[in-house]
């Protein structure tokens, strides 16, 4: 398994369990609310901040038990499949921006808007890092 792989297990798992954790939190909070609460610096920052340290200590992990691939440059291989990556995130990150924003026309809720492209972005983020990993175990490419 090459450093790129690893790094993209490493942050697909960070993010999924930030994100799952994060939207677990918003619910909790509106269901004890009694509707959807707003936005919270301290929410965000704070599983920002724990993301942060999960990826570094990850990162690091995998950087020591394989000092020599951490070094490696990415070959052509890889940057096509971070291209690819890419380019398929970068279209679920586009619809998710238009749904939510098309969501708000019709409701006005802005608390709404923001979770809906906070959701998009961590949806698209992990769509890249997941596909990264399909691509690099599939012998196509």
């Amino acid at each position: 398994m090459s450093f790129q792989e690893k790094s993209a297990w490493v942050m697909a798992l960070a993010l999924t369990v930030i994100s799952i954790m994060c939207g677990w939190s918003v619910y909790k909070a509106s269901v004890a609310a009694g509707g959807l609460v707003s936005p919270s610096i301290g929410l965000i920052s704070s599983y920002t901040l724990v993301l942060v340290v999960i990826v570094v200590a990850g990162q690091v992990v995998i950087s020591i038990c394989s000092p020599k691939q951490a070094s490696t440059p990415a070959d052509e291989r890889e940057i096509h499949i971070e291209r690819k990556a890419g380019y398929t995130s970068g279209w679920i990150m586009g619809v998710g921006a238009v749904v939510s924003m098309s969501h708000y026309l019709h409701w006005n809720n802005g608390d709404m808007l923001f979770y809906m492209v906070l959701g998009s972005m961590a949806l698209a983020a992990i769509v890249d890092y997941v596909y990264r990993i399909v691509l690099h175990r599939s012998a196509i490419i």
